[in-house]
């Protein structure tokens, strides 16, 4: 066979393994929210347990893509992209083995989900790259083909756990629902390891003592405001205190690490520049003293990232409406009539949580669906489609989604008066409209950073992306505990949060100027 016809060899365990975590991931996180509620309602009234659990389970979900930052320098500068998916997978299992285990007690289940979001958030920025290393210029045509059957087997494993793993908590309890995504967690830990002489591995660079003071530094640096939240039952002296501690030591790690060998990543760039500005030319921009240490592409990574990271301080607000679907749309749900007739299966009752398997089968559809019908029709009528429109329109959508909702709660709320109850089927429309909202937000993000960042910032501006996931979940977590707030207020509050957002993302990106780097890349 041509070689240039041929998928390499190591891809087959790479899509497997993504199946079975992701089913192992969303599984755990479709019952995540109902199974909350249920451990705190043994010590609070319904309301307070609701917005408890709505806190937590956004706390987790900022902790799972917070972490990658910690994963990408591991697996970049230390240990390589198998040995940290390997050796994360297995602290990944653990979590899913203390939920099964001792997630009957509140700190038990802290102890899992802590785990879990190390394991899930490390490995995170590492598995999607390691597909494309396993590629050469001889067979990158097929590329494309390996990257969309990655991203079906990721919605394909999400939508069956999602309507599995909650019948499971139902019928045999959480010891059942929280072991069977742990098996599937230890199955792609065993398919990674059985593909670990078929794949191509790209050596971390610099590895040895500098790839650890790299690793070290950076950790001590992010635990800087990490530390802001794991210490959140202390008091604010001692928050931060531990906060200056994390960042005297990363300070120290950096400065002895740059002093055996400067690297030109971010953050070197950018101290390096602020040292140095009185060597700075009349007229000249801050970084341009870093040009003739680093280069020109290095010198221009810091102001690409930030002005890249500037935009998408708006999208939080995105993730903040968009992963609620996994807790105050549940919460919703579980409110509503959830008796349906439903083609060949006939009269059947859902459970609240297996509402969101909405969400993956309609990426399914679609991606294709505005592939081949919408996008080439707006084409032909002139409209110019550029990421950054596709991404304001998706966050004006969003805010729709939540008028819908909020309208909803407020029509679910007038009937419970009369003892009515409002048909889940109306789910299907705020679904498709935040679903929709999805594939414009975040697909054309995520291909937006990786054109505007030079090479060398890469893996960087994809770090501040899951950064702002990590912002938008925080601020629900914030607003949970604001027990004054309705559930109907509480929608209304993020459809107007959007809105706003989406405004002022409007005019960032009006004025944003595009560069691409991809034949710099190549």
């Amino acid at each position: 066979m041509d070689h240039a016809k041929r998928y390499p060899p190591g891809i087959p365990y790479i899509i497997g393994n993504e199946g079975c975590e992701r089913f192992s991931y969303y599984g755990m996180r479709a019952i995540l929210f109902v199974y909350m509620v249920s451990l705190f309602g043994q010590q609070l009234a319904q309301k307070a347990a609701e917005d408890k659990a709505t806190n937590r389970i956004h706390l987790f979900f900022a902790g799972v893509y917070a972490f990658p930052m910690i994963g990408a320098i591991i697996s970049d500068r230390l240990l390589g992209k198998y040995r940290t998916i390997f050796w994360l997978s297995l602290v990944y299992c653990m979590g899913h083995a203390a939920l099964a285990v001792v997630g009957t007690t509140e700190y038990g289940l802290y102890f899992g989900l802590a785990l879990i979001a190390l394991g899930s958030g490390g490995i995170k920025p590492c598995v999607s790259a390691q597909v494309g290393d396993q590629f050469s210029a001889e067979n990158e045509s097929l590329v494309t083909n390996v990257y969309q059957a990655f991203y079906f087997i990721i919605n394909f494993g999400s939508f069956f756990a999602t309507l599995l793993i909650p019948v499971l908590l139902a019928e045999y309890g959480s010891e059942v629902a929280f072991g069977v995504p742990g098996i599937l967690m230890f199955i792609a830990t065993v398919v990674m390891w059985m593909g670990r002489n078929k794949f191509i591995r790209v050596p971390p660079k610099p590895g040895g003592k500098l790839g650890l003071l790299d690793t070290f530094s950076s950790v001590a640096l992010f635990m800087t405001f990490g530390s802001l939240f794991f210490t959140s039952g202390a008091s604010l002296v001692v928050r931060i205190g531990v906060g200056a501690a994390c960042f005297a030591l990363g300070a120290v790690l950096f400065a002895v690490r740059q002093g055996i060998e400067q690297d030109s990543g971010f953050l070197a760039v950018l101290v390096y520049s602020l040292q140095n500005q009185a060597k700075k030319k009349p007229g000249e921009g801050f970084f341009s003293v870093a040009r003739e240490k680093f280069g020109d592409e290095a010198a221009e990574g810091p102001p690409a990232v930030i002005r890249i990271a500037i935009v998408f301080s708006m999208v939080s607000v995105f993730w903040a409406l968009f992963d609620q679907h996994a807790s105050s749309w549940i919460n919703q749900a579980g409110k509503m009539n959830l008796t349906v007739n439903l083609p060949i299966v006939g009269e059947k009752t859902l459970k609240a949580s297996q509402i969101a398997a909405l969400n993956p089968l309609m990426v399914m559809l679609i991606i294709p669906f505005l592939n081949f019908a919408v996008y080439p029709v707006l084409t032909k009528l002139g409209l110019k489609l550029t990421p950054l429109r596709k991404m304001a329109s998706g966050m004006f959508l969003t805010a729709f989604s939540f008028i819908v909702v909020a309208l909803l709660q407020a029509r679910i709320e007038a009937l419970a008066a009369a003892g009515e109850k409002v048909t889940v089927l109306w789910h299907i429309l705020p679904y498709l409209i935040i679903t929709t909202a999805e594939v414009l937000v975040s697909a054309t993000g995520l291909e937006f950073a990786y054109t505007q960042a030079p090479r060398s910032m890469k893996s960087t501006i994809m770090g501040f992306w899951l950064l702002a996931v990590t912002l938008g979940n925080l601020l629900v977590a914030f607003l949970a505990g604001f027990s004054a707030l309705s559930l109907e207020q509480f929608f209304w509050t993020f459809a107007g949060l959007m809105a706003v957002a989406a405004a002022i993302f409007s005019v960032l990106a009006h004025f944003y100027k595009e560069k691409t780097y991809l034949q710099a890349a190549r």
